[in-house]
């Protein structure tokens, strides 16, 4: 359950890119304000009021964040013509984050989806755990308690299970040529060479011949020696080079039929001599499929499937958003976040 409270990283990174796309939080109320709002509110996303403290457990990973990787620069950077810094545009992205958020949670009820005990207890363990390591000055000076921390942690897990419903059906089937990459060694001779000039010319018609007629030798020789392999052929003047590729990558380098030549090589196996416009190639598949590559391209399809599928119900969903923000609360973020910029 740690794991999966952890997890929601994943769902979020996911999901940002998702909602950032889509632009969630575009229905902010630019009318008189209709929230009677608590002192410490920052903003209320259909009528729900998100407070100071609650702003601040987003906000602080996100500002350190901010500063490791861009350093303190970034807070000068203008984001438009119109001059608004960074930290206005930073401080709008983690109001959208939680606004996303909580909007995703607020489906779980209607879809029949709920926290378990185990889910709670889990949730009290790792909250614990989190105030372990935030320094007493910060819980003061934040205003962040256990309970606080708590539900941030349902609501994440909320949107989660919420995520994790609308896409359970997704097709997780693939294609080899979507997917699969391979592990390959290949001989490249070409046809041309690069003059004074810097231009790519041809060698003469014997010359082309001469080095078809290398390539032909070294063909000959893995057939009449099993065990052989391009790399037996390694010399000053035969370069061998190790390549890990999918079905696109070749297409990009090969005409599409000499591309699904290689692709569709056996493990081991040693192609024939191949001839482009450009150059004569060997290759030779070293293993079928490179196992972490294969998944992780695997594993993409699946999500950008999912996403689709999240994305089409939360176009509907946000029709519904209604986001007001706390004048004078907001105001004082914004200052702050800009005084980045001053020093």
């Amino acid at each position: 359950m740690k794991k999966r409270i952890k997890g929601t990283i994943k769902y979020l990174l996911i999901f940002f890119m998702i909602v950032m796309h889509t632009a969630c939080a575009k229905n902010e109320t630019q009318e008189p304000a209709k929230t009677q709002f608590r002192e410490d509110a920052v903003f209320a996303v259909n009528g729900i009021q998100v407070t100071l403290p609650e702003w601040n457990l987003y906000a602080l990973p996100i500002l350190d964040e901010t500063d490791n990787l861009y350093g303190k620069d970034i807070w000068n950077y203008k984001m438009n013509t119109e001059g608004k810094l960074f930290g206005e545009a930073l401080q709008e992205y983690i109001r959208d984050k939680i606004v996303n958020i909580k909007v995703v949670a607020s489906k779980a009820e209607g879809l029949g989806i709920s926290l378990s005990g185990d889910d709670r207890t889990e949730i009290s363990i790792a909250a614990g755990e989190y105030m372990e390591k935030l320094d007493e000055e910060q819980q003061k000076k934040y205003n962040i308690t256990k309970a606080l921390v708590e539900q941030v942690y349902e609501d994440n897990l909320l949107a989660t299970k919420v995520y994790e419903y609308l896409t359970l059906n997704v097709d997780t089937t693939t294609d080899e040529k979507d997917v699969r990459f391979m592990v390959l060694r290949y001989i490249m001779l070409p046809k041309t060479y690069e003059n004074k000039s810097g231009d790519q010319v041809f060698y003469s018609d014997e010359e082309i011949a001469a080095r078809k007629a290398i390539m032909e030798s070294i063909k000959s020789s893995t057939e009449k020696n099993a065990k052989a392999t391009l790399k037996d052929f390694e010399s000053d003047d035969i370069v061998v080079t190790d390549l890990i590729i999918d079905y696109k990558g070749l297409t990009e380098r090969l005409p599409e039929d000499m591309a699904g030549i290689v692709f569709w090589l056996r493990e081991n196996e040693i192609s024939r001599i191949l001839e482009s416009d450009e150059a004569f190639f060997i290759f030779e598949c070293v293993k079928l499929s490179d196992e972490d590559k294969t998944k992780a391209a695997r594993i993409k399809i699946i999500e950008q499937r999912e996403q689709q599928v999240f994305e089409e119900a939360y176009l509907e969903w946000k029709q519904d958003v209604d986001v007001e923000n706390n004048d004078p609360v907001w105001k004082s973020i914004t200052d702050s976040y800009n005084a980045y910029a001053e020093g």
